[in-house]
Order: structure tokens, then sequence, then C-alpha cells
């Protein structure tokens, strides 16, 4: 009799298991820019949501979405130097939450002290990122050091190819707020991406 109970707790456990099973694919958790809301006063520019571009009178700016952070490339088209407001700027996440940020430069144990702006004089480019301070901590221990969380909360292991697909993380929305002075004026634009999955292409 216990030895017919237990076969049976065994099969249970397998058939739960088995229902529990996770559905993972080859691919990657990316975001494009879908959406911008400009400053009173800037008339909207262009959107284009394939390559994550937005161009007005004043700016042009390229996203690219890259797991823990979000790196852009800003031309400044206006014929003043303009200058980007770290310290205003922040990732809202894709839960809501408002979140300081860093970018290229600043060492992950200064993350937290005030970022002077950055000048971008008329007519260049400024290459740079952008990335949560609290998505990034330090792990102690022999196989510690930093540690930053991807933007998209999905775990994924170095030994396989394949990666939980969910569901409920595809078409969800994070925002960066972008504070840039001009003439002593702080205009905000605000950036928002869609999240997808890119399953990868199986070969025929």
């Amino acid at each position: 009799m216990k030895k017919y109970i237990l076969l049976l707790s065994l099969s249970l456990i397998t058939m739960v298991c088995s229902s529990q099973k996770k559905d993972k694919r080859e691919g990657i958790y990316s975001a494009y820019l879908y959406e911008v809301n400009v400053p009173n006063g800037i008339q909207k520019g262009a959107i284009d949501s394939i390559n994550s571009i937005y161009e007005d009178s004043i700016i042009k700016i390229d996203w690219n979405y890259a797991n823990s952070q979000i790196g852009f490339e800003l031309t400044n088209k206006y014929k003043k130097t303009i200058k980007i407001v770290w310290d205003d700027a922040a990732f809202v996440s894709l839960t809501n939450e408002s979140n300081r940020i860093f970018h290229k430069g600043v060492k992950y144990i200064d993350r937290e002290n005030p970022q002077p702006p950055t000048s971008v004089y008329k007519n260049t480019k400024l290459t740079d990122l952008i990335a949560p301070t609290s998505y990034t901590t330090y792990v102690s221990g022999q196989y510690g050091g930093w540690r930053s969380k991807p933007l998209i909360p999905i775990s994924s292991t170095v030994w396989s190819k394949k990666i939980e697909y969910v569901q409920d993380l595809i078409g969800q929305t994070m925002r960066i707020i972008l504070p840039i002075n001009i003439d002593d004026e702080d205009l905000i634009y605000e950036f928002s991406f869609r999240t997808e999955f890119i399953e990868k292409k199986k070969n025929r």
C-alpha cells in the first residue's frame, strides 16, 4: 500500500511539473520607439518605429535597446549648443516605477552622485547610453562583481540558446525622460518604447 501511494505521489508530481513547463524559444527581447511627447512650443517631429529614430527641428536621436541599457546617438540640429541634464533624466520601468539614471563615463560606484550636464555643440553628435542606477548592484564573493539586471525582467542562462517566452511581457511600455537645456530653459522630452520578442528564424 505504501509503495502504491509513493508511486501515485511521484506520478502527480511529474504531472504538475509537466503542466508548468516553461515555453522556451530561441530569440531576444527588445524594445522599439513608438511614441514621443515633446515640450510645449516644440512642433512634434517624425518617428521611425522600425529603426527607433525620432527627429524634429531641435534634435535627431537614434535609439538602440541593449538588454540592461538603452544606447543612443543624438544630433544637435539647433543653432546653438544644447545640454543634456542628466540629474533630471529618468527611466520609467514596465511597472511604471521612476528610476534615476547614469550614463557612459560614470563609474558604477559613482552612479548615485550628481552628474554634470553634457554639452552637444551645434551640428555635432553625441553617442551615449542610459541605464537605471537601481538595476546595478555589487555582488561580493569569489565570483562577485558588478551586475546589471535587464530592463525587461526575464532570466536566461549561458548554457542554453533558448530563453523563457512570457506573453505578458510583450507590448508593454518603458519610458525615458530626457531633459534638454536650451538657452537656460529645460525642454522635457519623453520617449516611449514598446517591448517585443524577436524570434530567431529557423534555417530551412
